[in-house]
């Protein structure tokens, strides 16, 4: 179970897991964080990934378990294509969720949520450029 960590698991912040019910919102404004929670989703689906499921029921927890956390993850994205970047510091955090995401199956669909978070750094970065 996901909020069930052994050892030195990271537990699922109560922010994290309200946005799967309550939408994107739910996350904090902080690219930081953001960054954070990417970087813990994605120690959890290598776990989840490597763990070799003997029983059936198991391997359905563990499907659910991933997609879970992959729906956590598609939010935090979600939440920092809506942060509005102010420092080079932010950009570069939204880059490095940029780069965790991975490419996307199609590059040409501007809706993907990459290919969003892209459009929304240029924004941060005009935005910034006005300020000089």
């Amino acid at each position: 179970m996901i909020g069930h960590m052994a050892g030195t698991q990271p537990k699922l912040d109560y922010r994290l897991v309200r946005a799967l019910r309550e939408g994107t919102e739910a996350l904090p404004g902080d690219v930081g964080e953001l960054r954070g929670y990417l970087r813990m989703i994605e120690s959890l689906l290598e776990e989840k990934a490597s763990e070799l499921e003997p029983a059936w029921d198991t391997a359905c927890a563990t499907a659910a378990e991933i997609e879970t956390l992959l729906n956590l993850e598609l939010a935090v994205a979600e939440r920092a294509i809506t942060v509005q970047a102010t420092t080079l510091e932010q950009v570069r955090g939204k880059l490095a969720i940029w780069k965790a995401l991975g490419p996307d199956t199609d590059d040409s669909d501007m809706l993907s949520p990459r290919n969003r978070l892209v459009l929304s750094i240029d924004e941060d970065l005009a935005r910034i450029a006005r300020r000089f």
